[in-house]
């Protein structure tokens, strides 16, 4: 088990208000940008197409309360220009597609329960 939790559910519910079906939103746009950015996130990228697909990322993991994601793209953020390492950005890809499985297995988790409630309430 991990320090960090995938998600943070206080920072989310901050903006969502606790609203379900925003939440669920929220949770449709992550898996949207994570798939149409992550596919960019390799680690021989050019400069501006790295910082673009991290900073990216690091903004739709803030959107869902998913700190520890966002930190790690943050940190990869910095990866260029001077900064430019190959073998620390093959870690930083591996770091982010690993902590992006354990945010969308956590989405999963909290759909599942919502559909279990949804059945309870019907």
């Amino acid at each position: 088990m991990t320090d960090h939790p995938p998600i943070d559910y206080d920072h989310l519910n901050r903006y969502v208000g606790g609203d379900v079906g925003l939440t669920r939103e929220v949770f449709g746009l992550f898996a949207h940008q994570v798939d149409m950015w992550g596919r960019g996130l390799t680690a021989d990228a050019d400069d501006e197409v790295w910082a673009s697909v991290t900073h990216s990322i690091k903004g739709s993991a803030l959107a869902v309360g998913a700190t520890h994601l966002a930190e790690l793209c943050e940190r990869a953020e910095a990866l260029v220009g001077e900064g430019r390492r190959l073998g620390a950005r093959q870690v930083a890809v591996q770091n982010i597609e690993h902590t992006i499985s354990l945010v969308q297995a956590e989405i999963a988790r909290w759909e599942h329960r919502q559909s279990l409630a949804d059945l309870r309430n019907s």
